[in-house]
């Protein structure tokens, strides 16, 4: 689901309780000494400054999981390039973000790691997520979350400020310092326009390995190489690359979209879930079938490819 508005992920509610109860104590001991003149200054500045404090906790960082490192890496690119990344509580490389297009999307991942090097999954138990930050522009970008990344989405050209999270049921277990996002149109020059009615040769990725490992490619109506073996109950991670005649790539996130369906009257032995730019292929029992993978377009697919055998086991 696509995020515009800003998430609450830190209460005062625990605070205010446990400043409640202190007092209660404080009232309720024969031996309790009177506030001072300082301590009670204190309480009148703090209760002064409040609404701000309560604004910088928000958005604030927060690491109950003892994060050493949080890396920002753009999915674009293969393998994935880094972006920025945190250590401890501060950013390196912090003005490397690349600007997000008007009307289209940047695909972020996210690498964590304690000072170990052991690494949280961002997937099941933990996703990353993101939010604008309090007072920052809420119309210039959006937000959808797909587990272990993201897609920051342009919705207007400006500047916002953003904070990374590790997300765990409901709330924040880890949140990095405020990041600038820039908003922008993309250089036309960059690339040429890809054909979607001119598709030449597409290139089916296993996502398993790092880089991702090519391991089937379609070519002139035929498949060479195969799908990895599915396991019951569990899925396979698969991107693609669709070029057309002239070697122009499609760009899966934005305007098209990787799907793939079962081929007509194949086995129903597996399920799909789709991500944009890669689809998992879902093991529900043992069994062999064929599916076709389909360079999607709002509502239809522009291309389709030959069926290909995939295997449950």
């Amino acid at each position: 689901m696509v995020r515009s508005r800003r998430e609450l992920i830190l209460s005062g509610a625990g605070v205010l309780t446990i400043s409640a109860l202190a007092g209660c104590l404080g009232d309720d001991d024969p031996e309790a000494e009177p506030e001072d003149a300082a301590e009670s200054d204190l309480d009148d500045d703090h209760d002064d400054d409040g609404d701000d404090h309560g604004d910088d906790d928000e958005d604030g960082f927060i690491n109950e999981l003892g994060l050493y490192e949080f890396q920002l890496l753009d999915r674009a690119h293969d393998p994935h390039e880094e972006i920025s990344y945190m250590h401890d509580d501060h950013w390196h490389s912090s003005g490397d973000f690349p600007m997000v297009p008007v009307g289209d999307n940047l695909s972020v991942g996210a690498e964590a790691a304690d000072e170990d090097g052991n690494e949280i999954e961002l997937w099941d138990d933990y996703e990353f997520r993101a939010a604008v930050v309090s007072g920052a522009d809420e119309d210039v970008v959006s937000f959808d979350f797909h587990g272990d990344h993201i897609h920051v989405i342009g919705e207007q050209e400006g500047l916002t400020e953003v904070v990374f999270q590790v997300w765990h049921d409901d709330h924040a277990d880890y949140q990095t310092e405020p990041l600038a996002v820039q908003v922008g149109e993309a250089d036309d020059e960059e690339r040429e326009s890809f054909n979607a009615s001119d598709v030449s040769d597409v290139e089916i990725l296993d996502r398993a390995p790092d880089p991702h490992e090519a391991v089937a490619d379609w070519h002139d109506d035929h498949w060479h190489g195969e799908l990895p073996t599915v396991p019951v109950d569990d899925n396979i991670s698969l991107g693609a690359v669709f070029l057309d005649g002239d070697e122009n790539e499609a760009e899966l996130n934005g305007e098209y979209e990787l799907r793939v369906r079962l081929e007509d009257d194949a086995d129903e032995v597996v399920a799909f879930d789709y991500h944009g730019d890669h689809v998992h292929i879902i093991g529900e029992e043992e069994g062999e079938t064929e599916v076709v993978f389909q360079l999607w377009h709002d509502d239809h697919a522009d291309f389709e490819t030959t069926p290909i055998a995939v295997t449950v086991e």
